[in-house]
C-alpha cells in the first residue's frame, strides 16, 4: 500500500531524522530533573532515579551533588561511588569542583551531574557546568543533571522582571530542548514554603530569611511553577510534532509564521532574543536573528564589538540563527529580506530616548513601520532610565588626530587672510562664500569634527573681520545672523555627510581587502601542492590582514598533533597546547573569546571537512589586548573552511594517488611474472634438456654432440644471466640509488666498446657506423652509457632480419652530443613510440625476438639519470631509428682521457 503524497516525510524531515539517530548512536543520554526553583526536590528525585539504575547493574557514578547539607539527600548519596571532587583554591578560597577529566578518564555508563547552570571556577577548561556535561555526552556516558525554571537563557528576564532577581548562570535553550528526557519535580507552593520555614531548603537561618524576603515570596514561586509548567509542556508538544513528523503527519503541524527579530550591540538586544524565542517557540514557527553592518558598525568601539559577539552567543544558544545584512539604510535591508525570506512578525527594539532626541534622529522603528506592509512589527521597549555603557565611540577608524584642527585653523585662517587682501572689492556676502567653499574643501578632507570647527571658526572670523562694527562680534544688520547660520547649517550638513561617506568608504576598502584576501587565498590553495606548504600560505595571508600570529596544526601518522606552521608561545604553551586539543578532538572553536579556556591566549578554530578534523588554526594577536571583531571572527572562520578544504583535496588526492599506485604495482606484478615466467622458462627448458642429455647419454654421444649442447647450456645461461641482470638494474635505477660516475669520454671509444660486446649477437648483420672525428669528448658514466648503446644494438638486431642494416652514428646538435641507432626493420607502430620505453612493455613483429621489455626502459632511466632525452622515431625510407643526448665535457676542467675499456 503506498503512502500518500501528502503523508510523507519531506527531505529535510527526512534529513534531520537520519541525523538525530546517528547523533543517538554515539551520544549519550541527557537526563533533566527540571523544576520551578531551589527546594522542590530535584536532586532528591535525582539520586533515586540513580539508585534504581545501580540496583539494575548499571555503572552510576556521582560526579558532583550539592546536598546543602540536607539529612534526607545526603542519606541518598549512601551506597553510590562518588568521584572525589576538583580541590581550587581561588583567592583565598577553597572551592569543589567537577573533575571532567576524571570521569572521562573512568568512563562510567552514567553520572551524576548536580547544578548544570553553575559557573565553573577560572582556570578550568570549561566556564560553566553544562558545557562539561556537553562533553561528557559527546563521549558517549550518559547524565543526570538538575535545573531551575530560571536558569533557561530564554526566561531569564522573565524572571527577572517578576521576581526582581537577575539570574547570570543560564543554559541554552538549545541544549535544553535536545536533552533526551525532561522529568518535572513539582510541588505544592505552600508545602514548599512550610519546607523553607523548617529550613529544608537553606540551612543557615540568615540565609533562609533573605531568601525568603527576597524571592521566595508566595507571588513569585507562583510564577516560576507556572513557567516550569509552561516550559515543560512545550517540551512535550516538541515531541508530539517530531512525532507526527516522523510519521508524515504534516496536516496537524501547519507553520504559517516566521519570525525575524533586528538585533545590534545595544543591551536591550538580549531581551529582544529571548522574547522571539519565545514567540516562536509559541507559535511552532522557525525565527531568524538579522544584524545589518553599515558604515555605523565601524564607529563601535571594543565593548561594543564584545556586546555583539555576546548576541550572537545568545542567539546560538537558545536555537536561533544569524544572518549579518549589509547596507548602509538599516530599514530597507530588514524589509528587503524579510519579503525575500516570507517573514511574517519582525521583532525590533525601541530604545527609550528623550523626546529632543527623537526629533532629531528619528527611529529606526517608525521606519520599519512604516515600509512593513502586510508584515507585523512588533515592539520591544527598554528599561526606562536604564544606564548603558556607550558602544560607539572614537575607535582606529575614528580616531581624530588634533592636526586635522590644525590644518582646519589653516585653512579658515588662508581664507580670512584673503578676504582681507580684497576688502573694498568684495563685500561681507562674497567672503561668506569663500568660507562655505573651505567648509566642503575641509569637510571632504578631514571628517566632521574638523570641518565643525572650521565652520565654527568662519563664522566667527566673518562676523570679527567682515561685517560692521569691525573687529567686533556684534552684529547690527539682522541679515548677517541669516547669513552666519548658514554657514554652521551648512557646514554641518556637509560635515555630516562627510563623515558617513568616509565611513562608507572605510567599510567598501574592508570589504574590499576581505574580498581580495579570499581570492588571492583561494587562488594560491588551488595551485599549491603539498600539506605544509598549503598551510603557510593560509598563514601567511591570515597574518598580513589581521595582524595576528597564526599557527596550523595537523595530525600525524601516530595521531599527535605537528604543528606545520607557527608554534605555540613557551610561555602559556600548557594551557594553549590545552585548548588546541580539545579543539581538535571535539570539531568546536576553543580559546579566547569562546566558552572554552576562554582565558587562553590564542583562539583555535577547527579545520573540520565532511570526513572529520584534519587540523586546527591557531590565532594569537600580537597586542594581548586586542579582541577579534565580529567581521574577523566572520572572515578567519571562512579562511578556515578554504583551509579545511584545500588539505582535504590534499588528502584525497594522496589517497587517489595511493589506490592508483597500488593498481599499478598490481598491474606492473601481472605483466613481471607473466613475461618474466615466459623468458626464464624457455632458457630454462633448454638447459634442463641440454643437461639431462648429457648425465643420462653421455657415455653414448660423440665428443662434437656433446661440446655442442654445453655450448647450447652456456648460451641459455648466459641469456638468463641477462635477463636477472636487467630486472635488478631497473630496481635499482628506478629506487634512484644509481650514483653517476661522471668522467669525460671519446663516444666513438664508447660505441667501439658496445660494438664488440655485441658481436654474437650482430652476426648476420650489417653494421655501420658514423662519427666525426673531432667530436668533443661527453661528461658521462662510461660504464653506464656502454649499457645504453649494447640494449639498442641489441634491440635492433633482435628487430631486423638476418643481413639487414644497423646504423650507428653521433653527431653534434646544440650544447649536446646526438647519438643515433638505426634499423631497417618493421619499424614502430603508430602511436606507441611513447609507450616501448615503459616496462615490459613489448612490439612483437613476425620473426622477430620477443623480449622481457626491459631493455628499453634501462636505457630511459639511464639517460634521464644524465639530465638528457631519448626518443624513438620511424624512418622515411622505413625502419626505426633510436636517438639520445649527451652532455659535452667542460673543455678547461678536462685532465687526461678515460678508456671505456679501462
Amino acid at each position: 500500500m503506498q503512502t500518500p503524497d501528502s503523508q510523507r516525510p519531506t527531505p529535510d524531515i527526512l534529513l534531520k531524522q537520519i541525523q538525530a539517530e546517528e547523533r543517538k548512536s554515539t551520544r549519550g543520554k541527557l537526563k533533566i530533573f527540571f523544576g520551578g526553583c531551589a527546594g522542590v526536590g530535584k536532586t532528591y528525585a535525582m539520586l533515586s532515579a540513580a539508585h534504581e539504575q545501580l540496583n539494575e547493574g548499571v555503572d552510576v557514578i556521582v560526579g558532583i551533588v550539592e546536598t546543602h547539607r540536607r539529612p534526607e539527600t545526603e542519606k541518598l548519596l549512601q551506597g553510590l561511588p562518588v568521584l572525589p571532587p576538583l580541590v581550587i583554591d581561588y583567592r583565598g578560597v577553597t572551592l569543589r569542583e567537577f573533575d571532567l577529566d576524571a570521569a572521562l578518564k573512568r568512563k562510567p555508563a552514567l553520572v551524576l551531574v548536580d547544578e548544570f547552570a553553575h559557573t565553573n571556577a577560572p582556570g578550568l577548561r570549561h566556564p560553566k557546568r553544562w558545557n562539561d556535561v556537553e562533553e561528557l555526552l559527546d563521549a558517549g556516558i550518559n547524565v543526570y543533571t538538575t535545573l531551575n525554571v530560571q536558569h533557561i537563557e530564554s526566561l531569564s528576564d522573565l524572571v527577572a522582571g517578576t521576581t526582581g532577581v537577575v539570574v547570570k548562570e543560564t543554559v541554552p535553550d538549545s541544549v535544553f530542548d535536545t536533552a533526551d528526557d525532561i522529568v518535572l519535580v513539582d510541588l505544592n507552593i505552600d508545602d514548599l514554603l512550610k519546607r523553607l520555614r523548617e529550613g529544608k531548603v537553606y540551612i543557615a537561618e540568615r540565609a533562609r530569611a533573605n531568601a525568603a524576603d527576597n524571592f521566595f515570596k508566595k507571588g513569585n514561586l507562583i510564577a516560576l511553577r507556572e513557567l516550569a509548567l509552561r516550559r515543560t509542556a512545550e517540551r512535550i508538544d516538541a515531541q508530539r510534532e517530531e512525532y507526527d513528523s516522523a510519521e508524515g503527519k504534516r496536516d496537524r503541524l501547519p507553520i504559517a509564521d516566521r519570525i525575524m527579530v533586528c538585533i545590534g550591540p545595544e543591551p536591550l538586544s538580549a531581551k529582544l532574543v529571548r522574547t522571539a524565542k519565545r514567540m516562536a517557540a509559541s507559535l511552532k514557527a522557525p525565527w531568524v536573528a538579522v544584524y545589518v553592518e553599515n558604515a555605523r558598525h565601524y564607529r563601535l568601539n571594543d565593548r561594543g564589538h564584545r556586546a555583539l559577539r555576546a548576541v550572537f552567543r545568545l542567539v546560538e544558544r537558545v536555537g536561533g540563527k544569524v544572518v549579518v545584512l549589509q547596507g548602509e539604510h538599516v530599514a530597507d535591508e530588514i524589509i528587503t529580506y524579510a519579503r525575500a525570506h516570507n517573514v511574517t512578525k519582525i521583532v525590533i527594539g525601541q530604545p527609550i530616548k528623550s523626546k529632543w532626541r527623537l526629533f532629531l534622529e528619528g527611529t529606526l522603528t517608525d521606519k520599519v513601520i512604516h515600509e512593513s506592509g502586510d508584515i507585523d512589527v512588533y515592539i520591544v521597549t527598554g528599561e526606562p532610565g536604564a544606564r548603558y555603557d556607550p558602544v560607539f565611540g572614537h575607535n582606529t577608524l575614528r580616531r581624530t588626530k588634533f592636526r586635522l584642527y590644525g590644518w582646519s585653523f589653516l585653512a579658515a585662517s588662508i581664507a580670512t587672510a584673503l578676504g582681507v587682501s580684497l576688502q573694498g572689492v568684495i563685500n561681507a556676502s562674497d567672503q561668506a562664500l569663500i568660507y562655505l567653499t573651505g567648509v566642503v574643501f575641509v569637510a571632504a578632507r578631514f571628517g566632521m569634527g574638523p570641518a565643525m570647527f572650521y565652520a565654527f571658526l568662519s563664522a566667527s572670523c566673518l562676523d570679527f573681520f567682515f561685517i560692521e562694527p569691525l573687529y567686533s562680534f556684534n552684529i547690527y544688520d539682522r541679515d548677517y545672523w541669516t547669513t552666519l547660520a548658514v554657514i554652521i547649517i551648512t557646514g554641518f550638513v556637509i560635515a555630516n555627510q562627510a563623515s558617513k561617506l568616509r565611513l562608507q568608504t572605510i567599510l567598501s576598502r574592508k570589504r574590499e581587502q576581505n574580498t581580495q584576501t579570499l581570492y588571492a587565498l583561494t587562488k594560491e590553495l588551488a595551485s599549491t601542492r603539498g600539506e605544509r606548504n598549503i598551510a603557510a600560505a593560509a598563514a601567511r595571508h591570515i597574518a598580513e590582514t589581521l595582524n595576528v600570529d597564526v599557527t596550523v596544526w595537523m595530525p600525524q601518522v601516530d595521531g599527535n598533533l605537528e604543528a606545520v606552521y607557527g608554534q605555540l608561545p613557551p610561555d602559556n604553551a600548557t594551557k594553549e597546547n590545552g585548548a588546541l586539543l580539545w579543539c581538535f578532538d571535539n570539531q568546536k572553536p576553543a580559546g579566547r573569546a569562546t566558552d572554552t579556556m576562554p582565558t587562553a591566549a590564542g583562539l583555535y578554530m577547527p579545520l573540520a571537512s565532511g570526513g572529520g578534523a584534519v587540523g586546527v588554526l591557531g590565532v594569537m594577536p600580537k597586542n594581548p589586548d586586542y579582541n577579534l571583531t565580529t567581521e574577523e571572527t566572520a572572515l578567519l572562520d571562512t579562511i578556515a573552511n578554504l583551509l579545511a578544504a584545500a588539505l582535504e583535496r590534499v588528502k584525497a588526492a594522496e589517497q587517489a594517488e595511493h589506490s592508483m599506485v597500488q593498481a599499478e604495482s598490481e598491474k606492473l606484478r601481472s605483466t613481471l611474472l607473466s613475461s618474466v615466467s615466459h623468458d626464464l622458462r624457455t632458457p630454462l627448458a633448454s638447459i634442463t634438456g641440454a643437461s639431462s642429455s648429457i648425465v643420462m647419454d653421455a657415455e653414448k654421444l660423440p665428443v662434437a654432440t656433446i661440446r655442442d649442447l654445453a655450448r647450447s647450456i652456456q648460451s641459455e645461461a648466459t641469456r638468463l644471466s641477462r635477463i636477472v641482470a636487467n630486472l635488478l638494474d631497473i630496481t635499482i635505477l628506478e629506487a634512484g640509488q644509481v650514483r653517476l660516475n661522471s668522467q669525460p669520454y671519446f663516444i666513438q671509444e664508447i660505441i667501439g666498446s658496445a660494438l664488440a660486446h655485441a658481436e654474437a649477437v650482430l652476426s648476420g648483420h650489417t653494421i655501420k657506423t658514423q662519427a666525426a672525428e673531432d667530436l668533443p669528448m661527453v661528461m658521462v658514466d662510461g660504464a653506464l652509457i656502454e649499457q645504453v648503446m649494447q640494449n639498442l644494438i641489441e634491440n635492433a638486431a633482435h628487430h631486423t632480419p638476418q643481413g639487414s642494416l644497423i646504423t650507428v652514428s653521433a653527431t653534434l646538435k646544440g650544447g649536446d652530443v646526438l647519438v643515433s641507432v638505426g634499423d631497417n626493420g618493421a619499424g614502430i607502430p603508430k602511436g606507441e613510440e611513447e609507450k616501448i620505453f615503459d616496462k615490459f612493455y613489448t612490439v612483437t613483429h613476425r620473426g622477430s625476438h620477443k623480449g622481457t621489455g626491459l631493455g628499453l626502459a634501462i636505457c630511459a632511466s639511464i639517460i634521464g639519470a644524465h639530465r638528457r632525452r631519448i626518443w624513438a622515431e620511424n624512418q622515411p625510407e622505413g625502419g626505426a631509428i633510436f636517438r639520445f643526448t649527451l652532455p659535452i665535457a667542460d673543455e678547461s676542467k678536462l685532465e687526461v682521457p678515460h678508456d671505456s675499456n679501462a
